[in-house]
């Protein structure tokens, strides 16, 4: 059974051993262990077939086992749907059904207007690039804007904030290195004054982390995001953008952890040098922007150390 929360889905089950009925998460806790059997309630042993270690093993390691389900995220819709294609007794809800449904019948990604709000005039793989931006709204998933550098990657992320700046909505955060804040106050200023965007820096942020709810933008800087994060992580943002994403391209960093605990309806990063990145950076970019969409960090290492250039499955990839 698939059971839809509000920022999750739940997948719950049963193995029946001659009437004694086994939970989902014990199993695949024993399958984890390497275990060929498992103790049922009346003290007998049930038997595992090796081939359920390969049949459900990826679903423990690609969600996160609970007491009684395994929790996966909004952005793994289709990859629980893909996990579980060839069984037959799977019970959907309503809302994983309308999901399904939405990524099936897509047809492909429109062109996008530019806001009114928008002073200037996109191009049209600008729009396009809204038009993306868009489409990962309404899936709710996470995006790498990665054109190359000077394409415009700041004027289409401004577009696509200046389209949700309709006083309905938290405030989003961009972080950025501390050279390119001037250039962000400029492109905000330049192309949509209407938007009211704050600095998040100097002394007195805590007086600024009260006045949140009254801009459209917090602009911050890597730096800032790492000392303020137990403050930061408590506040809802529309929109969470990293500038320079392969900033966080080590996963065990401080700067990356510290991302990952950002609370956001949206998640973008920005890369101008994508292909300079190797499988393990962009894992922990990924982490960033649809969490367990690729796995844990060592079920990726496992399947994508078999010795192929890491360069050229990107290059395929993109």
């Amino acid at each position: 059974q698939i059971r839809s929360k509000i920022d999750w889905f739940e997948l719950h089950g049963d193995i029946d051993f001659s009437g004694q009925r086994v939970r989902f998460p014990e199993l695949l806790a024993a399958l984890a262990r390497g275990e060929s059997a498992i103790r049922l309630e009346d003290g007998s042993l049930g038997l595992l077939p090796d081939e359920w270690a390969e049949q459900y093993a990826m679903i423990g390691q690609l969600g996160v086992i609970q007491d009684e389900h395994v929790r996966f995220a909004p952005a793994q819709v289709a990859l629980l749907d893909a996990l579980l294609a060839s069984k037959t007794n799977v019970d959907v809800d309503e809302r994983f059904e309308e999901i399904r449904g939405r990524l099936e019948s897509f047809e492909g990604i429109a062109e996008a207007e530019q806001p009114e709000e928008f002073e200037g005039s996109l191009r049209t793989y600008q729009r396009e690039g809204l038009g993306w931006l868009r489409f990962l709204e309404e899936f709710r998933f996470g995006g790498c804007l990665a054109d190359d550098m000077g394409l415009g990657k700041t004027v289409q992320v401004i577009a696509a904030l200046a389209d949700r700046a309709d006083g309905s909505r938290a405030a989003s955060l961009v972080v950025v290195p501390r050279s390119l804040v001037f250039n962000w106050k400029e492109e905000c200023e330049r192309f949509c004054p209407s938007l009211k965007v704050l600095e998040y820096s100097g002394l007195d942020r805590a007086e600024l982390r009260e006045s949140f709810d009254q801009y459209n933008v917090i602009l911050t800087t890597y730096g800032t995001l790492r000392r303020d994060i137990l403050e930061l992580k408590d506040y809802h943002f529309d929109y969470v953008v990293l500038d320079e994403a392969q900033t966080i391209k080590n996963a065990g960093s401080q700067i990356a952890k510290a991302s990952r605990l950002l609370v956001a309806e949206n998640r973008l990063a920005l890369s101008g040098t994508p292909i300079e990145n190797d499988l393990g950076d962009l894992w922990s970019i990924f982490e960033f922007l649809n969490p367990g969409m690729l796995g844990r960090s060592s079920l990726f290492r496992r399947f994508t150390s078999d010795g192929n250039n890491h360069r050229q499955l990107l290059t395929r990839g993109l």
